[in-house]
């Protein structure tokens, strides 16, 4: 028997291997007929019929000198009592009801007892019954003898006693495999291959189809090449080479993955893989955090956390790493809002403003910077609106506030070129839109003429108006005629004809 496997002191056990014994029978009824079952073998009976007849010779040669013998004792002697031997009673003869009870009833038995042999026989009864197996087939035998020579009075309780004997070994077999398979399994977690191999072969023997038994016999055969590995990683792991001795306790498992020592090993290790790997990325991150890399200190911290979500330090060296991030990206944006404001991108100022407050709204370089950007954006359309569409300021209202608008741009500190180039050229505008322009007008005297936004002029045959530019409408009306419009726009800079309104068809 092979000593239990020194590497692994946990499986030390004192294992007790499965010897089959013999199940002791003496309390089962013997081979012969049962009282009360109202039947007798038939050698009895001739045993009786020999008895009988050689009474019956006494009787002739030896009874009248024995009776003679007898007569003279007698006379001399007081006479004593005489012991009278009972007489045997006679053999019952069985009808024939009763002997075809008998064969029904040999028969009922043997069809129980032939699969009872056919289980016994795929269990291999005979290799572990010993003396029981004996019993059990000297039996069957019997009863098979007796049932052929028709003595079915003999067979019944022969095949009665097989089946009997047959269940105590059918018993016998499910304890023998159970204590096995312990014995096999206990073997194998202590390391001794020689045990289990011999505790799962008779299992084997008993039921060859044992598919537990199978697994242990085929587990044992390799346990050799299983403990040899564990050795080599038990080896590694000593001397700190612990990818080498992972690799080591994971083809152990290749071997035999129900390997329980090789999956503990192999879990060990892998646990302290896992903390030498926490333990770098850690050490990566808060060096990524000194040198301000941000990003780089982020992903370090989250892998750590991947590894151990629970560690409340590689949380601690996360939201150091977002924060810092957090402030590049607000340093960022307000860089960009600052480059925008000296540009005089107001627009895009303000997008920067607004995102810099979405990730905190509580700076305030980011609110004033917000309120001062949009300011400035609407100034700056309203004055780009303006200048692109100068006919706007013919407007006596658009003139008015463009004139108050031009007052705010030229109240800005530090204005900028775009303002400034702004509020020059609407300055110009606003002076051309506001200097009158002398234009004539022309009647027959008979024509009542209107202008619009000037009044009425009455009527005249010449007039000369100062108009600021713009579009205006004259509207002419005589008694009896139809009424005139004319349309015309006076421009800044350029010669403006004379216009005539005259009512010249009748109606």
């Amino acid at each position: 028997m092979n000593e239990p496997d020194t590497q692994h002191p946990e499986h030390e056990e004192i294992i007790r291997p499965v010897k089959p014994q013999i199940h002791d029978v003496s309390s089962l009824p013997p081979l012969a007929a049962q009282p009360g079952d109202g039947r007798r073998a038939l050698w009895p009976a001739a045993v009786v019929l020999s008895g009988l007849l050689v009474v019956a010779l006494g009787v002739i040669f030896l009874l009248p000198g024995w009776v003679a013998d007898q007569e003279e004792q007698q006379a001399g002697e007081p006479s004593e009592p005489v012991e009278v031997m009972p007489e045997v009673p006679p053999e019952p003869v069985l009808s024939p009801e009763e002997l075809e009870q008998l064969r029904e009833e040999a028969e009922a038995l043997l069809a129980d007892l032939l699969p009872q042999q056919a289980r016994l026989a795929e269990l291999s009864a005979e290799s572990w019954g010993e003396e029981t197996w004996a019993e059990y087939e000297e039996s069957a035998r019997t009863g098979d003898d007796a049932y052929l020579a028709n003595d079915f009075q003999d067979a019944v309780p022969a095949y009665t006693r097989a089946l009997e004997v047959g269940e105590i070994l059918l018993a016998r077999s499910v304890s023998i495999i159970d204590s096995a398979l312990q014995a096999g399994s206990a073997a194998l977690d202590a390391g001794n291959a020689t045990l289990a191999s011999e505790q799962y072969g008779i299992v084997l023997a008993i039921e060859p189809d044992n598919a537990a038994a199978r697994r242990g016999f085929e587990r044992a055969a390799r346990l050799p090449d299983v403990l040899r590995v564990m050795r080599d990683g038990e080896v590694l792991e000593r001397d700190g080479e612990l990818e080498d001795a992972a690799t080591a306790f994971r083809e152990a498992l290749a071997i035999d993955s129900e390997w329980a020592p090789a999956r503990s090993a192999l879990a060990n290790v892998e646990a302290r893989l896992q903390n030498l790997g926490f333990d770098s990325l850690m050490s990566q991150g808060f060096s990524a955090l000194a040198e301000e890399d941000f990003d780089e200190a982020l992903e370090q911290f989250t892998a750590a956390l991947a590894m151990r979500p629970s560690s409340e330090e590689a949380m601690a060296g996360k939201l150091q790493a977002e924060q810092g991030q957090r402030l590049d990206q607000i340093a960022l944006i307000e860089a960009r809002a600052i480059v925008a404001e000296a540009t005089e991108r107001w627009a895009r100022a303000t997008d920067f403003y607004e995102i810099a407050l979405e990730t905190d709204a509580t700076l305030v370089f980011a609110q004033e910077g917000l309120e001062r950007a949009r300011r400035r954006s609407d100034l700056d359309s309203k004055l780009a609106y303006l200048l692109d569409n100068p006919n706007l300021l013919f407007d006596d209202t658009v003139l008015a506030d463009s004139q108050a608008l031009l007052a705010d741009a030229q109240s800005v500190d530090e204005p900028g070129p775009r303002l400034t180039e702004q509020s020059t050229e609407l300055e110009r505008l606003l002076r051309l839109a506001s200097t009158p322009i002398p234009i004539e007008l022309q009647s027959d005297e008979l024509t009542e003429v209107t202008v619009y936004r000037v009044g009425e002029l009455g009527s005249f045959a010449q007039r000369t108006l100062e108009l600021r530019p713009g579009t205006y409408t004259a509207i002419g009306s005589r008694d009896g005629y139809r009424d005139v419009r004319q349309t015309f726009t006076i421009l800044p800079g350029r010669p403006v004809e004379p216009v005539r309104v005259e009512c010249s068809e009748p109606i």
